[in-house]
């Protein structure tokens, strides 16, 4: 059995951290040993916590964290086969501390689709025995950086289906959902334009907005501009997803850049939701256009409203979208993504140092 040391920096919850959360718990299940270092009183300390799973606390400070690097090469010390970094930060703490240290091998998961900056994002992409890319797209942007092909494999992330069921009936109302961090790249500008365009043809229709960000104020204050702040609801972070998205309609993933394998899509579709998605990072590869959803051009209001209106006016459509996406989905199952992850780290093992 292997001994997996898993690091995350994020000191709120997000997709990444509940991967990192999954993985865990799926290796443990598997008979192996993982523990997570991650920031006190994290979301992700806590859940990990009351799944009993192994978790050192420890605060670090970005990536150039000096005690944070001592400390994890001590623990690298005591012995483990596989570190795996989950973040930028924690690729540049782990970077650090196993020049003090060797023996395990190292793995990086890259989530999002921002290309690799500079020599020093090269160098550090390169040092590494496997890097896992959350989608084929994400996979071509590390080769197109200039990352050989060798060190990087596609695996999705993960959705634990048992955690979702399919609805059983539309809500009474025409409602559009959009779940993501309020910050630029996310398109909610768009989405909100879009929303105009909606709400000429389709009255109406509301608009539900869950997230919180540093764009929030902004985002209130464009909705009120473009006259449509009746029609938009901005709910804050909500801690079950699986309750906003049963309450909508149809669910949109706006994003203009940076998706990796966006779960917002995967938890829609596993609850028999469809999506209208824009075609950015592998958002692509988890939705067939025309088949299981719809999937437009980034920050092009004018298509995604159009996709949108569609939808609303089509129940037969969006029946016929819901199943295709049920079937789409399964693909994306935890045991597949552990088994998967689990077969990197034992091909890395067993290559010569």
């Amino acid at each position: 059995m292997l001994k997996i040391l898993h690091i995350n920096t994020e000191k709120t919850w997000r997709g990444g951290e509940q991967q990192v959360l999954y993985l865990a718990k799926g290796l443990t299940a598997k008979g192996h040993t993982s523990t997570i270092i991650c920031q006190p009183g994290s979301p992700l300390a806590e859940r990990a916590k009351k799944e009993g799973l192994a978790v050192v606390e420890m605060s670090m400070r970005g990536g150039f964290d000096p005690v944070a690097i001592f400390k994890i090469a001590c623990r690298l010390r005591t012995g483990y086969d596989i570190l795996h970094l989950h973040t930028s930060n924690a690729h540049t703490i782990g970077y650090f501390a196993s020049l003090f240290k060797r023996g395990h091998k190292v793995v990086v998961t890259r989530r999002v689709s921002f290309p690799i900056k500079g020599l020093w994002g090269r160098l550090k992409y390169t040092a590494v025995d496997k890097l896992i890319a959350v989608c084929e797209s994400v996979r071509n942007d590390l080769v197109n950086s200039g990352i050989p092909p060798r060190l990087v494999v596609a695996i999705h992330s993960a959705i634990d289906l048992n955690r979702y069921e399919k609805r059983r009936v539309e809500p009474p109302e025409l409602v559009v959902g959009n779940a993501a961090h309020l910050a630029g790249h996310k398109g909610h500008k768009y989405f909100l334009e879009a929303a105009k365009n909606v709400l000429a043809a389709i009255p109406r229709a509301k608009f539900i907005i869950v997230g919180d960000g540093e764009l929030r104020s902004e985002l209130e204050r464009y909705a009120k501009k473009l006259a449509i702040a009746d029609k938009v609801s901005f709910l804050g972070f909500q801690k079950d997803i699986r309750r906003f998205i049963a309450q909508c309609t149809i669910t949109v993933l706006s994003s203009i850049s940076g998706e990796g394998s966006p779960g917002i899509l995967k938890e829609s579709m596993a609850i028999g939701v469809p999506v209208v998605t824009t075609d950015v990072g592998g958002s692509r590869e988890v939705v067939a256009d025309e088949v299981s959803g719809f999937v437009v051009p980034p920050g092009n209001p004018d298509a995604l409203s159009s996709a949108i209106i569609r939808l609303l006016r089509d129940k037969e459509l969006r029946e016929r979208m819901a199943i295709e996406g049920l079937a789409k989905v399964k693909g994306f199952s935890l045991d597949a993504i552990v088994e998967k992850t689990e077969a990197v780290y034992r091909d890395i093992l067993e290559q010569p140092v």
